[in-house]
């Protein structure tokens, strides 16, 4: 069953099906997107009806965001193509004068989908424009998608894998294996977003050590990374174990250095004070010397014309 056309006047920017268009220029152009693979040639279709004159003007714009450019204009049995695309751009009916203004793009690339306008215009038809919009999607093969992640864990941890491919259409699906492993990745184990292309895999074993390969796939093909992931030995909580009881050991040991240190400088100092003592009491000795030898001398009678001879008599010190 054909579907209504669509038509446009100058005075509106958005569709309006009319059943009286009295003297508006009637543009017609499919509903659904025009869909075809990257590389290929696709034909963009619009379809007017009006009676051409002197001052037919047909003009194509090309919008893959909020702004549109210019990328064919007819006028006066003269083509302009000042687009970037005009080598691979061309009208199907040359000239486009018999209601026919679609236009074929040759060897399409990722960034010529968008919306692409036709509009009309043909003084002195009332209100004189007619406009139409064709979506183009262009379908393509997944690139290579870009791996990511931690490439290693311990025992127990969790760790995060992401895969994404900047180009492909439809979106593509990812799917995560284990190579060089017989069994399917644990589902026990693993959290999987085929969508967005994460894997997480909860509770590491030494199993689990290996490398991934992602694998992106849509209708018109796939691409693949890969990543490696090595599980060490020690799990998160024996790591921390660990580092506290040698934080200890280190505060032990610790105290047994000032311990020693404290217990050497006490010896020390026990071993000096005696010899201090017999240092202090060496004068005292020495005094008590002297007096007892100044007590101790004995005078002899004075002989005829001598004078007294003092004699000395040895003291024990002891």
């Amino acid at each position: 069953m054909p579907s209504n056309p669509i038509v446009l006047c100058s005075e509106h920017f958005f569709s309006i099906p009319l059943t009286d268009c009295g003297v508006c220029v009637e543009v017609t152009v499919p509903r659904d997107p025009v869909m075809q693979q990257k590389g290929s040639n696709v034909e963009i279709p619009c379809h007017y009806k009006t009676s051409v004159g002197k001052s037919f003007v047909l003009e194509w714009r090309f919008a893959a965001g909020p702004i549109s450019l210019q990328i064919l204009y007819f006028a006066n049995d003269v083509l302009y193509k000042p687009s970037r695309q005009a080598d691979r751009l061309s009208l199907l009916h040359k000239p486009p004068t018999l209601g026919d203004a679609s236009i074929q793009l040759n060897n399409i690339r990722a960034s010529d989908a968008g919306t692409y306008i036709c509009e009309v215009n043909n003084p002195p038809d009332f209100d004189g424009t007619g406009t139409g919009l064709v979506n183009l999607v262009v379908l393509m093969p997944p690139s290579t998608p870009v791996c990511k992640g931690s490439t290693s864990g311990h025992i127990g941890s969790d760790v995060t894998f992401s895969c994404s491919s900047s180009e492909g259409v439809p979106s593509p699906i990812y799917s995560w294996t284990l190579l060089d492993s017989k069994q399917p990745l644990p589902t026990s184990h693993m959290v999987q977003n085929q969508e967005k292309g994460t894997l997480v895999l909860t509770n590491l074993t030494l199993q689990l050590s290996g490398t991934y390969r992602c694998t992106a796939t849509n209708e018109f093909g796939h691409q693949s990374c890969q990543i490696s992931l090595h599980v060490t030995g020690v799990s998160k909580a024996g790591a921390v174990a660990g580092a506290l009881i040698g934080a200890i050991l280190a505060l032990f040991l610790l105290g047994a250095i000032v311990l020693y240190i404290l217990r050497y400088r006490r010896n020390r100092l026990a071993k000096k004070k005696p010899q201090s003592d017999h240092l202090g009491f060496a004068p005292f000795c020495l005094s008590v010397f002297i007096m007892r030898s100044l007590l101790s001398i004995h005078r002899i009678p004075k002989a005829a014309g001598k004078m007294h001879v003092a004699k000395f008599t040895k003291w024990p010190l002891g």
